[in-house]
């Protein structure tokens, strides 16, 4: 099974709990989990919060009433994807564990190589051995190189011609296969010219 950009499964107990990247639920972890500070007030009611217009179509794409946004807050919270903490003078609300973990996965998908505007001439190489017993993270990151735009020369090395270092760690890391996976960069390779090709350099 490999993680697809639909949603996104987080364990509660025993229960399975999916989050669609593009539900409201979905946008608010991330604008959380990307620095959005947004302060809360405590009562013996519950919680109250103001969010400007402009903040909420920049999180949501759209008006949202005073309700709908509550409700979200409120789901949020009681499935203990998100907290309110003091910071500073302010209390605010705060990814949990469990929510920064949803905002890590969000992270994943949404990973690309960037393409400079010129090339070094230098390919990268990916390489990997991965023992069966980790089968499953090592077919999901062959995936992952897969849908990055690699080309592999075998199930175990794949190859990029542009920097992509700090995105392979972060795959590798992200699957705990960091001590299984090499990064090469090389001048003189065969097949040169085809992969000059494949690539459009």
């Amino acid at each position: 099974m490999v993680i697809t950009a639909a949603a996104v499964i987080t364990k509660q107990g025993k229960n399975m709990k999916v989050v669609d990247r593009e539900s409201n639920s979905g946008k608010l972890i991330r604008a959380l989990g990307m620095g959005v500070g947004i302060a809360v007030a405590l009562s013996n009611q519950g919680f109250s919060f103001n969010l400007s217009k402009e903040l909420v179509k920049k999180v949501f794409g759209s008006d949202k009433s005073k309700r709908q946004l509550y409700s979200y807050f409120y789901g949020l919270r009681k499935q203990k994807l998100i907290e309110i903490k003091k910071c500073g003078e302010e209390t605010q609300f705060f990814l949990t564990e469990n929510g920064q973990e949803i905002m890590l996965r969000f992270s994943y998908e949404d990973m690309a190589f960037k393409k400079p505007t010129l090339w070094d001439r230098n390919f990268r190489l990916i390489i990997f051995d991965i023992p069966e017993s980790k089968k499953y993270a090592r077919d999901s990151m062959r995936q992952k190189m897969k849908e990055l735009g690699c080309v592999k020369f075998n199930d175990s090395v794949w190859i990029y011609p542009f920097p992509c270092q700090s995105e392979v760690d972060f795959i590798a890391n992200y699957w705990k296969l960091g001590k299984y996976v090499h990064f090469a960069l090389v001048k003189d390779i065969t097949n040169r010219d085809l992969l000059e090709k494949h690539f459009k350099l």
